[in-house]
């Protein structure tokens, strides 16, 4: 299985962070734009076992997906599964670990593209390049909305 893995800084205690980002409307506020988040049933707050199923634009293609979050241990760490999707195999950690007051957000994303047509151009190498871009995009848009004193939730 292929692996990313991203580290970024803000200003902001994990418990206000990791709230922020288990809200599922945060993440839409987040992906606004390049990435086209949509969510098409999914609960207000992200919780253990909740079922995420959304759109999401990706390598010029809107792809559909349902994910599960199998592990959600506030504020240190949340764990989703893609369990419907194009990927033959996705599993992303969202990792929350306090630092001098700030807050280290870590993104590790294990995968293995598609097979079939799709994997011609979904390889692992454009999906890289592609959640290098996302998640670059992702935390400008979390920095600006914790700077707008947004955190707080929806």
């Amino acid at each position: 299985m292929a692996l990313f893995e991203d580290r970024f800084v803000v200003e902001h205690p994990p418990d206000a962070v990791f709230d922020f980002f288990s809200v599922t409307r945060n993440h839409e506020r987040m992906s606004a734009g390049q990435l086209g988040l949509v969510f098409l049933s999914a609960p207000e707050r992200f919780q253990q076992g909740s079922q995420l199923e959304f759109q999401i634009q990706g390598l010029g293609q809107v792809q559909a997906a349902v994910h599960e979050i199998i592990e959600f241990e506030r504020p240190h760490r949340y764990i989703e599964r893609q369990v419907k999707g194009p990927m033959k195999a996705w599993l992303h950690e969202h990792h929350f670990l306090e630092e001098d007051g700030a807050t280290v957000v870590i993104d590790r994303v294990e995968f293995e593209p598609p097979g079939g047509l799709l994997g011609f151009l979904a390889t692992e190498s454009r999906i890289l390049e592609s959640l290098e871009e996302g998640i670059y995009s992702r935390n400008l848009a979390l920095q600006r909305l914790l700077a707008e004193g947004t955190c707080n939730g929806p």
